[in-house]
């Protein structure tokens, strides 16, 4: 009887200690250092189970924390600027495969967008489910934002009535500008200008009703003129 309970004692120390959860790295850096690690579970027959997954930047600094149940997104999800702070939160269980209550920081912290705004929406998600684009709506008036691969803002801007309105700025993952053009009920209808990503103009143009008009210039690598066409003429 004896034998009997340190064997039943023995038995559920290693059941125990097989689903003890445990990293294993799954990527590296060119140094050796983590890239993508997965936190898994051992069982029976061999079996890993994957219940957590994180992502580094190369400067060490946790890039996106996820967990899992039965191979489905669980928990709350986290993702992070490169210097720490949050990014982006969202929660997950069977009823919200995309997730929900979604809330996006800048990089010092503080709520993403300070403007006016009844509610948040996310449009895009990535397919790791980030939120690649995400709209602040209020009074039938939305201002768009769409986030490059590093958090950084790709592009940003009113929707009113579903149309592009007023300026709209989008950006190299840099933060340099890369083109600035204005709407008018969704048509380009105002000043056209794009940018290469050392501020160097490609080109300075204007639309009026979607289409090009007037003189547009154009500029070589070291930001001297190189042409200009008028599209007034025919």
């Amino acid at each position: 009887m004896k034998t009997r309970t340190i064997l039943l004692a023995l038995s559920i120390i290693f059941f125990a200690a097989c689903n003890r959860p445990y990293d294993t790295v799954f990527s590296t850096y060119k140094d050796g250092s983590p890239k993508l690690v997965f936190t898994v579970i051992d069982q029976k027959a061999d079996k890993v189970i994957r219940i957590g997954e994180k992502q580094y930047y190369e400067n060490g600094k946790l890039q996106y924390e996820k967990h899992f149940k039965d191979d489905k997104p669980t928990g709350i999800w986290k993702y992070y600027h490169d210097n720490g702070q949050t990014f982006a939160s969202g929660e997950f269980d069977g009823n919200t495969p995309d997730g929900s209550n979604w809330q996006l920081f800048d990089r010092n912290g503080n709520s993403f967008y300070s403007g006016d705004f009844d509610s948040m929406i996310v449009l895009d998600y990535t397919a790791d489910h980030r939120p690649l684009s995400v709209a602040y709506c209020k009074d039938g008036e939305e201002m768009h934002f769409r986030f490059n691969d590093n958090y950084t803002v790709n592009a940003k801007g009113l929707v009113r009535n579903g149309k592009k309105e007023g300026k709209w700025e989008f950006f190299y993952a840099t933060g340099q500008k890369m083109l600035e053009a204005i709407y008018n009920a969704g048509l380009e209808n105002g000043s056209y200008n794009s940018y290469r990503e050392n501020g160097v103009p490609y080109f300075l143009g204007l639309y009026i009703n979607g289409k090009r008009a007037g003189v547009w210039e154009f500029y070589d690598e070291a930001g001297n003129l190189a042409g200009k066409q008028d599209f007034d003429k025919h």
